[in-house]
């Protein structure tokens, strides 16, 4: 597989057999040694006490042996959707790990709060396909948003209902400075939204995949944006999180603030959203189908 991976001032670009690594020059020699030109194999020997971190797959926290304190964490790209069933992780080409790479560190610098990037790296399977990882620096003491909002279910009422929206609020405000700041994201859901534990107005965007920057997002790119968010809150709902189509509605108007053009194009766009829920549901019901199957 050809090579011929951009990666953003820092890091450096190393070629080990059917392994390529883009990775953090400071890092460089402690990450080598650790052993993440075998990615696979670095998270095997890894022991999961507390140490990791859900989305598609076990991700897990390793401590940086020479750093005290720290840890990284390891996400092997895997697909979602209907297709993970046939085709669960290997991919074509080779440069998608290195674009997150470049717009991770892009956002960082643009000062949108999500992860430092440590390295990328691409093993090739045979040909043009390859396995891919995203390397990163542990952000401690943060939850993401779903396991947030299922904590609230605990809660009286009252209290439930004001932390709720205060939580939506800041979401909404660090998507909207996240659209201001010329990021459109690829998978904007969730999951990949982290707040803080002990300073809840800090709101991490993370995992960039398939994400892109331009001086001005459009009103339908920022639409199309936060409607998938919204989507995500409606599976959540399914599932049986505390979420209500009223929240959905307030974390719009948060959104939207002032702007009565961008507010018009979301409410139409929302309920056009609303009548395909139908068939997104359905689709949910037979990817959850085929996960009991293969559990």
């Amino acid at each position: 597989m050809k090579q011929s991976a951009a990666y953003p001032p820092g890091f450096v670009l190393i070629s080990r057999g059917r392994t390529t690594i883009a990775v953090r020059e400071e890092y460089r020699e402690l990450l080598l040694k650790q052993g993440i030109d075998s990615p696979e194999k670095l998270m095997d020997g890894c022991v999961i006490e507390g140490a990791a971190h859900m989305g598609r797959g076990v991700t897990p926290a390793i401590p940086i042996q020479g750093r005290d304190q720290e840890r990284m964490v390891i996400r092997k790209y895997r697909r979602g959707g209907v297709l993970r069933f046939f085709i669960r992780d290997v991919y074509w080409g080779g440069q998608r790990p290195f674009r997150e790479l470049c717009v991770t560190t892009a956002a960082l610098e643009k000062g949108i709060p999500t992860v430092s990037v440590l390295a990328a790296v691409t093993v090739r399977v045979a040909g043009p396909l390859y396995r891919g990882y995203f390397i990163s620096r542990e952000l401690p003491s943060s939850r993401d948003l779903p396991d947030v909002l299922g904590a609230l279910a605990m809660s009286p009422a009252k209290e439930r209902f004001t932390k709720k929206r205060a939580i939506l609020a800041q979401v909404a405000g660090a998507i909207r400075s996240m659209h201001d700041r010329g990021f459109y994201h690829g998978d904007l859901n969730l999951k990949n939204v982290l707040i803080a534990t002990h300073h809840e107005d800090t709101v991490y965007i993370l995992d960039w995949d398939k994400s892109w920057y331009k001086e001005k997002p459009s009103q339908a790119e920022r639409s199309r944006n936060v409607l998938r968010f919204c989507r995500s809150m409606a599976k959540l709902k399914e599932k049986g999180f505390p979420i209500t189509e009223r929240d959905q509605l307030f974390f719009l108007r948060a959104y939207w603030g002032d702007d009565k053009s961008l507010m018009k194009r979301l409410r139409k766009d929302f309920m056009r959203m609303k009548l395909s829920l139908g068939v997104r549901k359905m689709r949910w019901k037979i990817e959850k189908l085929f996960d009991r199957k293969q559990n």
